[in-house]
């Protein structure tokens, strides 16, 4: 059966709610909504700001560990630095300490060599002028052979008695008697010039050296020196044993 348009309808429960409710319950759902997401904004920033401030407090105790450790690090290093610089001093210290020592022994070695010395000398001048000698005219003060040089080499001083103020002249000679494969041998001792009639001139006292060269198989036995002195017929000599010349001791 047809309605006609003007007629009644049904109207359903739905329909007959106001629609300030619907906006209601829409308005209610959106405020949850939101203060759900604040809600959850709010302990989110909470919870990292709380993390951060705990990442900041272990920042910097962090840094503050590291500048303490820096400044330990380089008061250590001064440190060493100073005691390295006091090893080098101490060291250089001792090695100055070291020397000096070295050098003062050096120097006390270099004049006790120089008084021995200096006592031979004495001994050799006080035998020059000594009184006993006096009035003996030329005499041999003097004579040594070093046989270990190569070659040989001798030494040899002649003086003359204080009293004596004129200058002396005259000339010598040096012969060594010994045995070479069985017979007798006489070897001449020569001057650096290869003289073997050597001359001397002098007021007090002359010293002279030269080199002796023994053939193979020569066995030294004595020594003889002739001392002629000029305008004298007579001449002077001296006989040493050879092993007392060696030693550099006068018969």
């Amino acid at each position: 059966m047809a309605v006609p348009p003007n007629g009644p309808r049904i109207v359903t429960d739905h329909e007959r709610r106001p629609r300030w409710i619907r906006w209601l319950v829409v308005t209610t759902l959106v405020v949850i909504a939101l203060a759900g997401s604040y809600a959850v904004y709010v302990f989110v920033t909470d919870e990292f700001s709380a993390r951060y401030q705990a990442m900041t407090g272990d920042r910097e105790r962090l840094l503050a560990l590291r500048r303490e450790l820096a400044e330990r690090l380089r008061a250590e290093q001064l440190e060493s630095e100073r005691l390295r610089e006091r090893l080098a001093y101490l060291e250089k210290s001792q090695q100055i300490d070291r020397e000096a020592c070295q050098q003062l022994r050096q120097s006390l070695r270099d004049m006790q060599s120089r008084l021995v010395d200096a006592q031979e000398q004495l001994a050799f001048y006080r035998g020059i002028v000594s009184p006993e000698n006096e009035g003996r005219g030329v005499r041999v003060h003097d004579f040594i052979v070093r046989p270990d040089r190569d070659p040989a080499r001798f030494e040899l001083v002649l003086v003359q008695g204080r009293q004596q103020k004129d200058r002396v002249r005259g000339h010598f000679t040096i012969d060594i008697a010994g045995e070479r494969d069985g017979e007798s041998a006489t070897v001449a001792v020569r001057n650096a010039e290869g003289e073997t009639d050597m001359l001397f001139s002098f007021r007090h006292f002359q010293e002279f050296s030269g080199s002796v060269t023994f053939p193979d198989g020569f066995e030294p036995e004595q020594v003889a020196i002739v001392v002629q002195r000029e305008g004298e017929d007579q001449s002077t000599e001296t006989r040493y044993e050879w092993q007392r010349v060696v030693a550099g001791k006068e018969s």
